[in-house]
C-alpha cells in the first residue's frame, strides 16, 4: 500500500486497537476468556516480530519457539534460583537472547531457502534438548515452578486482569514500533531485500547486516513474550517451546498475511482462539480446523490481512494521480513536458568530444573466469566522465559480466579497477552505491510488491542515514529525512514521466514503464556513474526513442553513463564512445563512426565482411 495511505489509516487503526484493549475486560467478566486473551497477546508479540523477519525480510525461521523459551527460562532461573528482580531478569533475558540470536544469525543467514529453514529448525531442537536434559537448572521435563509474578512496589501483576493490561500494553507498543519500522528507510530496505536481494544490495542496502539485525529484533520480541509468559503462568516446561510451536507461529504469519502487521494480529487471534472454540466440537475440531485453513489458502493464499490490504490498495490507487500531481507541483516539473523532452532528446543533443575527457572509471587488465570458462580476458579501457559510453558485442561477449564486475557483484580474478581515484577491489555492491554508482539490470529487478514511489525511495538508501533505532522510536531528524527522500523521489518520477503512477504497485506497470522505473531508481541519488544494462531491450520503437532521449537527459545532468545495448540505432545515435567486446576480449574502442568502419567489429558483430 502506498506510504501516504498507510499514514492516513494507521492512527485510526491504532485508536481502534487501543479502544478494544481497554474495553475487552469491561465487556467480559469470565476469567477463562481473559486467560485466552492473554495467551493471544503473548503469541501476538512473537508473531509480530516473526512477521518482520519472514513477511518483510523474506527470511524463514522455524526456531522462534526457542527464543520464546529462552526468554521464559532465563527469567525463571534468574528470579527463582538467583533471587534476581523479575524486571532485571526480563531485561537480562532480552540481552542474552539478542546476543545469541546475533551469534546464530551471522552464519545461519548466509543460507537461503530450505537450508535456512533446516538450520533454524536444528537450533530449535538443540535448545529444546538442553531444556529437557539440563534438569539441574531447568527442572527437565517436569518443568520449572515457583516463578514470581511481576510487581511494581507492593502492587503485583497477580491476576488475569492485571496481566491482561500489561501484556496487551506491550502488544500495542510492539505493533507501534513494528509499524514505525516498516514505514521507514530500513523498512523499505527489508522489503527490497525480500523482493530482490541483488537489487537491494546495488542500491546501498547492506543485505548481510540487515538480515542479522532483523533476526535479532524478531528474537527480542520473542524473548520478551517468553519472559512475560513465565511470570504470568509462574510455571514453564520444555513442551511449550518445541518445534511444533515454531510451526504454529509461522502458520499464524502465513494465515494472517506475510508483510501485514494487522494481518498477523488477525492470524494470531484466529489460530490461538480456534482450538478453544472448537473444544465444544471435540470430535470434529481437527476436520473443522483443517477445512478453515484450506479455505483460506485456496481463496486468500496471500493471507487474510494482505487480501484486505490489496483491496484497499486498489481503492487508494485511484487517488494516485491526484497525489502525484501535488508532488509535481512541489517539484516544479510537468510530467508531460518531461516525456516530450525525452522524445526529442535523442536527436537534440550532439555527441561530446571525449578524447581529452578525464575518466571516471579506469579498467586495467580485468579478467574473470567461471570454472573453465573465461568470461573476461585482460580487458582494459577508460569510461570518460560526463559522457555516454556504450559497451557492445554479441551475446556471450561478457558485457553484463563486466557490468557485474564494475558494480561489485562479481569479484575479478585479476586486474585493477578505479572508480574516480579509488580502487574498488573487495568492495561490495552496497559500498559501490555509496560511492556514487547506480545501475539497472538486464532482467528487470523491481521490488514488485512495493509502490512505484517506494521503489524509487529505496534508491535513496545509500545517501541517507536513518537506521533501526531512529526508525523504531522516531528519533529527532527522522521525519525531516523521510520528507527529503519522498520529495526527491517525486522529482525523479516526474523526470522520467512516471509521477502519475507513483502510488501504484510496481508489478502493475507496463514493461516500458518498468524500464523507466529502474532508471528512476538509479537516478534518485544523483550518482556519478549509471550502468544501464539493455534499457531498450524488448521495447517498441516509440518507447526506445523515449528511453534514448532520457539517457541523453541524464548525460545533460552531468552524470556519466555506461550503456550495454544491442539496439545499434540507439547506440550509434546517443553514444559518445563505444567499446566492443567479443568472447570476453576487447576488440575495439572509439567514437561511433570509427566503430562503424572497424572491419574486426563488422565481422564479429555488425554483420559485415572483414
Amino acid at each position: 500500500m502506498a506510504q501516504e495511505l498507510h499514514s492516513k489509516r494507521a492512527p485510526v487503526s491504532l485508536i481502534g486497537l487501543a479502544a478494544a484493549i481497554v474495553l475487552f475486560p469491561v465487556l467480559t467478566q469470565n476469567p477463562y476468556y481473559l486467560n485466552v486473551a492473554n495467551i493471544i497477546g503473548l503469541n501476538t508479540i512473537v508473531v509480530v516480530g516473526l512477521n518482520l523477519l519472514i513477511g518483510y525480510a523474506g527470511q524463514i525461521s522455524l526456531g522462534h519457539a526457542a527464543f520464546y523459551g529462552l526468554g521464559a527460562y532465563i527469567s525463571g532461573v534468574l528470579t527463582v534460583t538467583y533471587n534476581v528482580s523479575p524486571w532485571i531478569a526480563l531485561l537480562s533475558a532480552v540481552c542474552v537472547t539478542a546476543l545469541l540470536a546475533m551469534l546464530i544469525g551471522i552464519p545461519t543467514l548466509k543460507l537461503h531457502g530450505h537450508y535456512l529453514v533446516m538450520a533454524t529448525l536444528g537450533f530449535n531442537l538443540i535448545i529444546n534438548i538442553i531444556m529437557v536434559q539440563w534438569d539441574s537448572v531447568t527442572g527437565g521435563p517436569s518443568g520449572f515452578p515457583g516463578i514470581p509474578n511481576l510487581s511494581v512496589g507492593q502492587w503485583s501483576f497477580d491476576s488475569d486482569r492485571k496481566m491482561y493490561y500489561l501484556i496487551w500494553g506491550v502488544v500495542f507498543v510492539a505493533i507501534v514500533l513494528a509499524l514505525n519500522l516498516v514505514r521507514s528507510r530500513p523498512g523499505r530496505a527489508l522489503r527490497a531485500l525480500h523482493g530482490s536481494e541483488l537489487a537491494a544490495g546495488c542500491f546501498g542496502v547492506d543485505t548481510k547486516s540487515y538480515k542479522v539485525k532483523i533476526f535479532v529484533l524478531s528474537a527480542i520480541y520473542a524473548s520478551l513474550a517468553g519472559s512475560l509468559y513465565a511470570h504470568y503462568l509462574t510455571f514453564i516446561s520444555p513442551k511449550t517451546f518445541d518445534i511444533f510451536f515454531s510451526v504454529e507461529l509461522v502458520t499464524m504469519v502465513i494465515v494472517g498475511g506475510m508483510g501485514s502487521i494487522w494481518g498477523v494480529l488477525f492470524g494470531t487471534i484466529f489460530l490461538t482462539s480456534l482450538p478453544n472454540v472448537l473444544h465444544f466440537f471435540d470430535e470434529y475440531k481437527d476436520i473443522i480446523y483443517g477445512l478453515i485453513l484450506v479455505l483460506i489458502l485456496i481463496f486468500m493464499p496471500q493471507g487474510v490481512g494482505v487480501a484486505i490490504r490489496e483491496k484497499w490498495w486498489k481503492r487508494g490507487a485511484s487517488e494516485g494521480p491526484a497525489d502525484a500531481a501535488r508532488g509535481l507541483v512541489a517539484s516544479g516539473r510537468s510530467e508531460s513536458a518531461s516525456v516530450e523532452r525525452a522524445k526529442d532528446g535523442a536527436a537534440g543533443v550532439a555527441p561530446l568530444a571525449v578524447g581529452d575527457s578525464k575518466p571516471i572509471l579506469r579498467i586495467r587488465n580485468v579478467s574473470l573466469n567461471f570454472g573453465g570458462l573465461m568470461a573476461l580476458a585482460d580487458v582494459s579501457c577508460d569510461i570518460p566522465d560526463g559522457a555516454i559510453t556504450a559497451l557492445i558485442g554479441p551475446n556471450g561477449a561478457g558485457k553484463t559480466t563486466m557490468i557485474n564486475v564494475i558494480s561489485g557483484i562479481h569479484r575479478r580474478h585479476r586486474g585493477r579497477l578505479f572508480f574516480g581515484e579509488t580502487e574498488t577491489r573487495g568492495l561490495n555492491p552496497h559500498q559501490m552505491a555509496k560511492m556514487g554508482m547506480a545501475r539497472t539490470f538486464q532482467n528487470v529487478e523491481l521490488f514488485d510488491h512495493m509502490t512505484v514511489l517506494e521503489n524509487v525511495m529505496v534508491g535513496m538508501h545509500a545517501g541517507t542515514r536513518n537506521e533501526f533505532l531512529h526508525s523504531l522510536f522516531r528519533l529527532p531528524g527522522f521525519t525531516r529525512e523521510e520528507r527529503l527522500i519522498e520529495g526527491r523521489a517525486w522529482e525523479v518520477l516526474a523526470f522520467v514521466g512516471l509521477a502519475s503512477k507513483g502510488l501504484f504497485p510496481a508489478f502493475g506497470l507496463s514493461f516500458g514503464e518498468q524500464k523507466r522505473l529502474e532508471i528512476a531508481r538509479a537516478l534518485v541519488t544523483a550518482p556519478r556513474l549509471v550502468l544501464l544494462d539493455e534499457p531498450v531491450a524488448g521495447l517498441n520503437m516509440t518507447e526506445s526513442l523515449e528511453i534514448a532521449g532520457l539517457i541523453k537527459k541524464i548525460r545533460s545532468q552531468g552524470i556519466s553513463v555506461l550503456l550495454v545495448e544491442h539496439d545499434m540505432n540507439v547506440v550509434m545515435k546517443i553514444s559518445d564512445k563505444i567499446i566492443v567486446l567479443n568472447f570476453g576480449t576487447k576488440i575495439a574502442e572509439g567514437q561511433p563512426e570509427e566503430i562503424q568502419r572497424n572491419e574486426q567489429v563488422l565481422s564479429a558483430y555488425l554483420g559485415g565482411v572483414a
